[in-house]
């Protein structure tokens, strides 16, 4: 049986996100129509919100630890108040932004059954975005003299946004082909599994009881990816498919980077605990994903192996990718660039720690230099384009990449 009860928002809002869904991602009856020839078993798709059960019904962590949950947003005073709003946008707005993301390249998938798994994903991302519909809409006092009706101008903003205007960098970026919906699942998503983690404590209770539910279909998403992933990796190292092990690579050098500053300044995050938002700092939860993340990859990596050297079992299969990483040369005809690689924290990255962003480190997190001098914003450019996807370079998001960091050099 189900552990949470379902409900609807109120007909406006439920007309108009149905309104949004029709234009952005039409291809849900398709979904609808064949759910059972793919998920036989699976309760079919309904956009309601799912109202699970708290965890206690008392705030677990922060300031105000041991008093009862809030039950209305005018009870969380201060910057408490707007910090909540602050989660609950971004968190929506991920889920509207990954909608419009994945149907850029759906038919591109590499067989039906990645294909019904990403419009899968999708619907439950619609589901999600309606859930935080909820969260704002079910409270009448998310409001605040002199600013009016807050739930309504957030959840009107969020009908509006477009790609390129989304909250975080991740969910701005176009997908160029079919790669980029399953590394996105892989990484980005795994980062929305963090959070929802970390906001089951949240201390205002409808969205600590919208986590449950969300955190339930977020696995789908998960596994889904990592299959995929490890799917292409196979195909990749039987000279098979689209991709290759060098486009698998470049793809993960662009969604790794914006997958960790998803987790905000590694040296932040205190305030959401706080206010009992969160149950991790940011750097404590980044440092958790950065470890789970080169597990996904390992797990990719045995595959390949096996794939190139049959009868493998899974320690050999260790053992040599081992013996590769450490020595940097071939071994029993696995090269290094026949494997993936994690790239360092420190490469590519636009936000977070002052001594990171916009600094030219490469791809394993060397400084790079020119005489001694770090490389120019030119020369770093040069360098990304060799490692990045060809079609991201040029794109919208890279050359707003390119102005921010020359922004921030002319004002250093």
């Amino acid at each position: 049986m189900a552990n949470y009860a379902t409900t609807t928002i109120t007909k406006k809002y439920h007309d108009a996100i149905v309104g949004w869904q029709q234009k952005n991602f039409p291809d849900l009856a398709i979904l609808e129509k064949h759910w059972d020839e793919h998920f036989k078993g699976v309760p079919p798709f309904e956009l309601s919100a799912k109202v699970g059960n708290l965890q206690s019904d008392t705030v677990e962590i922060g300031q105000y630890a041991g008093r009862k949950r809030f039950q209305c947003a005018k009870e969380m005073v201060g910057n408490a108040f707007f910090s909540a709003r602050d989660i609950v946008r971004a968190q929506c707005s991920t889920e509207l932004g990954s909608i419009q993301q994945h149907r850029l390249t759906l038919e591109q998938a590499i067989n039906d059954r990645g294909k019904f798994a990403v419009l899968r994903i999708m619907a439950e991302e619609l589901r999600h975005a309606y859930q935080m519909f909820w969260v704002l809409d079910q409270d009448p006092t998310w409001k605040k003299p002199g600013l009016g009706d807050v739930a309504k101008q957030t959840i009107d903003e969020l009908l509006s946004m477009e790609l390129g205007g989304h909250v975080l960098d991740a969910f701005n970026i176009d997908f160029g082909d079919f790669l980029d919906n399953v590394t996105y699942a892989t990484v980005i998503d795994l980062v929305g599994k963090y959070q929802l983690e970390m906001q089951q404590v949240f201390s205002y209770a409808p969205m600590a009881r919208s986590m449950g539910p969300m955190l339930q279909e977020e696995a789908f998403h998960l596994g889904s990816g990592r299959k995929l992933l490890k799917e292409i990796g196979q195909m990749a190292a039987r000279g098979e498919g689209e991709y290759s092990v060098e486009d698998m690579q470049r793809a993960l050098n662009l969604w790794y980077p914006r997958g960790l500053e998803m987790f905000g300044n590694e040296k932040g995050g205190e305030t959401a605990v706080t206010f009992g938002f969160k149950d991790k700092e940011n750097g404590v939860a980044q440092t958790e994903y950065i470890e789970e993340v080169r597990g996904i990859v390992r797990n990719v990596n045995v595959a390949m192996v096996q794939e190139r050297i049959p009868d493998t079992s899974r320690e050999a299969a260790h053992a040599l990718i081992d013996e590769v990483e450490k020595n940097h040369e071939s071994a029993r005809g696995i090269m290094p660039e026949n494997l993936l690689a994690l790239p360092d924290p420190k490469f590519f990255r636009k936000r977070g720690d002052p001594e990171v962003i916009f600094r030219p480190f490469s791809f394993s997190g060397e400084l790079l230099t020119e005489n001694g001098v770090p490389l120019s914003p030119d020369g770093y450019l040069q360098y990304l384009g060799t490692v990045l996807p060809e079609r991201f370079v040029g794109g919208r998001e890279y050359n707003k990449y390119v102005a921010q960091m020359r922004e921030f050099f002319e004002c250093r």
